[in-house]
């Protein structure tokens, strides 16, 4: 179970999709509907989504037929083209979480990639704000400094 976090590269919209694992197989599958927020509600309120996210959907389940487009085959390519991404995955702890810098290989969902280990950082999921905005602002700069 993971959360990609998609910020504009003006830093004025953040965009958020929710991936939940197969209960049948070891695949993820992102769910609509894209979570939209601007960049200023996204400091005050993100790292509260992110806790509650996992709190309450951390054994949650989805089959690929169960998920839910998050784009249209029309808007996905323009929507993710000026975005850098950062995934957010619970570890099986339940208790820490890694945020993972990511880049595009294609202007799609199935086109992200993450960058090495070296970039990666885990905290705890009970940290503290100040942390949690630390660690996302040093993974942020790594997915920024990849392209």
């Amino acid at each position: 179970m993971s959360l990609t976090i998609l910020i504009q590269n003006e830093r004025s919209s953040v965009g958020i999709v929710r991936w939940f694992l197969d209960p049948n197989v070891s695949v993820s599958y992102a769910t609509g509907p894209l979570i939209e927020l601007s960049w200023a509600r996204f400091r005050a309120e993100g790292w509260q989504f992110v806790q509650s996210h996992f709190e309450e959907f951390s054994k949650r389940r989805l089959t690929e037929e169960r998920a839910t487009q998050v784009f249209s085959a029309a808007n996905e390519k323009e929507y993710l083209r000026r975005r850098y991404a950062v995934r957010i995955r619970l570890e099986d702890s339940g208790e820490k979480i890694t945020l993972i810098p990511q880049v595009f290989s294609t202007h799609t969902l199935a086109g992200l990639s993450s960058l090495g280990k070296e970039t990666r950082h885990t905290i705890r999921l009970n940290s503290p704000p100040q942390a949690f905005w630390r660690t996302f602002d040093e993974v942020l700069a790594n997915a920024r400094n990849s392209h």
